[in-house]
């Protein structure tokens, strides 16, 4: 990491070449352009090109210490990715000599396969389709996670709410397609008929629910749950994890080549994402306003953020830290995965994850802001 020394040399240097601009800028205005004036003093001459050579190789220090380094988000720019966004505006990023960019995600973008192509050095994917992709042969690593267990929920009102996977009999719940065949066999695994719940379709918006056409809702927590407490509803939220389900949401990904060859600049851009995120978590309405003005959307409502950044505070922080990923859970997941039939051949975690990119970014902590 660079350190605080080096950051105030830099700073330091900065200021020196903008007071010396703006030292030039003034004398060429009042020489109006002309030839220096034989009043003007002169310079040592060997003194001037020793001063010239220290600034060109200033300059060239500054331009080459800084990396380009794009990250693809696997949705919208949106405070679940403000510890990215914090790193980036507090300079944590630039500290480690990397500017950073972000790529927004979308229903039609798939993060895993723009990290593949090398348009981004890394991003974060849902669990299950990195998994899915990594057993098909891509060259997918698994580096980080920015939620410990999955934001997917059964999210139900809490005058009616669903608390367990026993509570879902007789109830109506709406949900993705892509999430039926998910929740049909944990229904089944806890040994109730499927024809004592009935399943419907369900997009992005949670209003079945607020309006008390359905029972409960399967989605993302920090997502529709938040937008129902914008609402003034009290919510009850059963996560995936409670159904006996191992998960993490958005998993940090990189490949093996990138891991092969550039594995420091990795490590110092965990380092700062890793800072970022304890910035956010510790400063959650901040960090939604920063959100908001800077890196969203134009249409994000600051109190929904908020409701965000302190909401998803409990699923992203453990005592040993942020983004952590552990390998004996990810083989829970594989093996669940390889059970329903959404991977046809087990995975070894163990080849799939590297930790030693966090653990070199920690260097034996478990907090780089505290």
């Amino acid at each position: 990491m660079i350190s605080s020394s080096t950051r105030a040399r830099r700073r330091g240097r900065r200021l020196g070449l903008v007071a010396a601009a703006a030292a030039l800028a003034l004398t060429a205005a009042a020489c109006g352009g002309s030839e220096t004036s034989s009043e003007t003093p002169a310079t040592d001459a060997g003194g001037q090109e020793e001063t010239q050579e220290e600034t060109q190789e200033e300059t060239q220090e500054e331009t080459t210490e800084v990396t380009p380094v794009n990250y693809q988000l696997s949705w919208l720019k949106l405070t679940q990715f403000g510890g990215f966004f914090a790193a980036d505006a507090n300079g944590y990023y630039a500290d480690e000599g990397i500017q950073a960019s972000f790529d927004a995600g979308g229903p039609n973008i798939s993060a895993w396969q723009t990290v593949t192509s090398g348009r981004a050095l890394l991003g974060d994917e849902d669990n299950t389709n990195t998994l899915v992709a990594i057993s098909k042969g891509e060259p997918l690593r698994i580096i980080g996670s920015i939620f410990q267990t999955s934001p997917f929920a059964i999210i139900s009102l809490a005058d009616n709410p669903i608390s367990s996977i026993e509570d879902v009999r007789g109830k109506v719940i709406a949900l993705p397609e892509q999430a039926n065949a998910q929740v049909s066999a944990l229904i089944e695994a806890a040994g109730i008929p499927l024809d004592e719940v009935e399943l419907v379709p369900a997009g992005p918006d949670p209003s079945a629910l607020a309006s008390g056409q359905v029972d409960g809702y399967f989605g993302y927590a920090t997502a529709q749950a938040v937008a129902l407490q914008a609402q003034g509803l009290d919510v009850e939220t059963l996560y995936l994890e409670e159904l006996g389900v191992p998960s993490y949401g958005n998993v940090i990904i990189t490949t093996q080549d990138n891991i092969d060859n550039n594995k420091d600049l990795l490590v110092r851009y965990m380092r700062a994402s890793i800072m970022g995120y304890e910035w956010l978590n510790a400063n959650p309405d901040e960090g939604a306003q920063l959100v908001v003005d800077s890196y969203g959307p134009p249409d994000l409502a600051l109190e929904n953020e908020q409701l965000t950044a302190a909401f998803q505070k409990d699923l992203i922080e453990t005592p040993s830290g942020v983004l952590l990923v552990d390998p004996a859970k990810m083989q829970q997941i594989i093996d669940a995965l390889v059970e329903v039939g959404t991977i046809e051949e087990p995975l070894d975690a163990n080849e799939i994850v590297n930790t030693s990119i966090l653990e070199e970014a920690y260097a034996g902590a478990t907090s780089l802001l505290n």
